[in-house]
């Protein structure tokens, strides 16, 4: 039960970053609304990379470097997903430019939904943490 509330929370993350993002992109490009399809295109989007984020980010490494390639690779996997949905949907043409445009917008989205892990589950943890502490010491 715990990591379907895992799998939810992220899905939640990525893709309310990956609406924010989009949002952005196509006003930047004119864009006065988004396109109804593109709702569901977001959906599935974070559908599909919430999959990979939940199996690659939980797995467990040793070291340093082993984490780094970790996230490098999560990264990726993330680029190459969104690259093949992008050119799908029509987000992006599926030439330099489109693929640059695409590995940047999986960093914002990155970003985004990790920073938002960051400040609202660690925050609660260490807000956890501190009223153990506080209710039974430092058994």
């Amino acid at each position: 039960m715990k990591k379907i509330g895992e799998y939810v929370k992220w899905y939640v993350y990525i893709t309310t970053s990956i609406l924010m993002v989009e949002a952005l992109i196509f006003g930047m490009y004119g864009a006065e609304k988004l396109p109804g399809e593109t709702l569901w295109q977001i959906m599935v989007s974070g559908l599909a990379t919430t999959m990979l984020t939940v199996a690659m980010v939980y797995v467990d490494t040793k070291t340093v470097a082993g984490g780094v390639f970790k996230y490098l690779g999560h990264y990726a996997a993330l680029c190459a997903v969104m690259i093949v949905l992008g050119g799908r949907f029509g987000w992006i043409n599926l030439n330099v430019h489109g693929i640059l445009l695409m590995m940047g917008a999986v960093a914002a989205v990155y970003v985004l939904a990790f920073g938002t892990y960051y400040i609202i589950d660690l925050r609660s943890a260490k807000q956890i943490n501190r009223r153990l502490k506080e209710k039974y010491g430092e058994e």
